[in-house]
């Protein structure tokens, strides 16, 4: 799978931006603060109906408009995928089209188009709560698990609606059981399919992590109430703590993962390189095990892909890059002299662009 053509029109702070691509690997060059960013986050929008960055729609529209387009052009073996998403701040309105057909549930979308992305501001996988790690691995499998992300929809669905009757003080407790029970039945596939994807994940970051930087084992580990008590009885037996608390305290929406590195957590115990080194071995990770499922080479997104990294562990990242199979990449950084002796060293072609000015030069 590839990007072949890319249009925005007022995305964040792209006015209008054109990017013709192909096969390979594509060098963004600019200053910081241009919207180097924002490319890369364009076309993550056209893979996940929604931004990398901002958690409201409106807050993608450029200041001084009502609404954003993006346009973007995909080629796989012989078939071609035109993906337009757009949204309009005065009526709040969201449209994603392949094809020339409208979805109607923006989830039927999802997994069309396999996209990694590694950023900076990943950085809140490791120092921010366990819900930014739910949200990462939550979609991370339903790129390729249509089932799960399914379940998935469901159980938030039939929280929302636990939660607003224990808000309401006196619970129904027949209506609630009948929740409790379709809620547990969503759980425990949430929960087993979980189970086995991180233990899966973890293996892989390990070895990865070991190609990039040597000196630390690092694994993953899952962190859930039902690895002790099924989801209905949970349900159940905290059924009186949730009515005082006018919420559900139990369930796979509470579950963690924790980052180790030899035993210890790395939010605590790792560098700001250790943890970069850490964070690129698990989109890797995650990169291959989305290939090996679908069958389809991703498309890799690698935001400022040098920051908090030295030479040497700079120069192990192009090995595992150069070493793997990896389709498609757009790199973003400051200084293309940088980009360009990593690609000459290693006999590497790649394509160069300037971003300055609101403009987008192929050098």
């Amino acid at each position: 799978m590839f990007l072949s053509k890319i249009h925005t029109f007022t995305y964040r702070n792209l006015e209008e931006l054109h990017l013709d691509a192909s096969l390979g690997i594509h060098g963004i060059i600019g200053k910081n603060g241009v919207g180097k960013t924002n490319i890369l986050d364009s076309i993550y929008y056209l893979a996940f109906c929604k931004s990398n960055i901002a958690t409201s729609d409106t807050q993608n529209v450029m200041h001084g408009y009502d609404s954003f387009s993006i346009q973007g052009l995909f080629e796989h073996d012989s078939t071609s995928y035109k993906i337009h998403c757009g949204y309009r701040a005065s009526t709040k309105e969201k449209t994603i089209v392949c094809n020339d057909t409208k979805y109607t549930k923006f989830s039927d979308h999802i997994g069309l188009i396999p996209l990694v992305f590694v950023s900076p501001a990943d950085m809140i996988l490791i120092n921010g709560g366990g819900s930014e790690r739910r949200k990462f691995i939550d979609a991370y499998i339903s790129l390729y698990n249509k089932e799960y992300l399914q379940n998935l929809l469901t159980y938030n669905k039939l929280l929302a609606q636990r939660n607003a009757l224990l808000k309401q003080g006196r619970v129904d407790a027949t209506y609630i059981s009948i929740i409790d029970e379709q809620l547990a039945d969503a759980s425990t596939a949430i929960f087993t399919i979980r189970n086995q994807e991180i233990q899966e994940l973890s293996e892989l970051v390990s070895a990865l992590y070991s190609k990039i930087a040597t000196s630390e084992e690092c694994m993953l580990a899952y962190q859930s109430q039902l690895h002790d008590t099924s989801a209905l009885q949970g349900l159940q037996r905290n059924l009186e703590k949730d009515s005082i608390l006018s919420f559900t305290s139990f369930g796979i929406h509470r579950d963690d993962i924790d980052f180790m590195f030899n035993d210890i957590g790395i939010k605590h115990a790792g560098s700001q390189g250790q943890k970069k080194s850490f964070l690129l071995a698990l989109k890797f990770a995650q990169y291959q095990i989305i290939q090996r499922k679908t069958g389809v080479l991703p498309i890799l997104l690698l935001d400022d892909l040098f920051d908090k990294l030295d030479k040497e562990r700079t120069s192990k990242v192009f090995d595992v890059i150069e070493g793997e199979e990896f389709g498609q990449i757009f790199i973003t950084d400051t200084d293309k002299m940088l980009l360009h002796t990593f690609f000459e060293a290693r006999k590497q072609t790649g394509n160069f662009h300037m971003f300055e000015d609101g403009v987008l030069h192929r050098l």
